[in-house]
């Protein structure tokens, strides 16, 4: 199915996608979007740049594999939760504040971190299936994944 201008417009696409995934994720706890439509667009980013270089390229270019960052993500999201019973504080209780001096007064919050368990969960989960369902469609002499 790749095509020399899936494989030629992946290479823009994909950085500009996860870029955009990122800046959706930090710009949502203040505003709508957040963790699951960052989550949403750097899966699309990710199924995009499967289907122009295969299933071995995104193996090399993904650090973890999907069910660890799926694991990882539900430990920050759940994490969040309860470290604020630790405080003495209802739970999924949210604290904030503002860095200044490093990045221009950017306000920071600890559902910053439940979001980026929600962005980690939806990622690993979309581009797992995605994958595993390219996997099964593939014929066996294709490059595929070992997943």
């Amino acid at each position: 199915m790749s095509t020399t201008i899936l494989r030629t417009a992946s290479r823009f696409i994909v950085p500009l996608g996860l870029l955009f995934a990122f800046f959706i994720y930090f710009k949502g706890h203040q505003t709508p979007g957040g963790g699951f439509v960052g989550g949403l667009v750097a899966s699309v980013s990710l199924v995009v740049h499967r289907m122009a270089m295969g299933g071995k390229s995104l193996e090399r270019m993904l650090p973890i594999r999907e069910r660890t960052m799926i694991a990882i993500g539900l430990l920050c999201a759940v994490g969040t939760g309860t470290a604020a019973l630790f405080f003495g504080l209802p739970f999924f209780t949210s604290n904030h504040g503002y860095l200044s001096d490093a990045f221009d007064n950017f306000e920071w919050a600890t559902v910053m971190v439940f979001d980026l368990g929600v962005m980690l969960v939806v990622t690993g989960v979309v581009v797992g299936m995605i994958d595993a369902l390219s996997i099964e469609t593939e014929e066996p002499d294709k490059e595929g994944s070992s997943r």
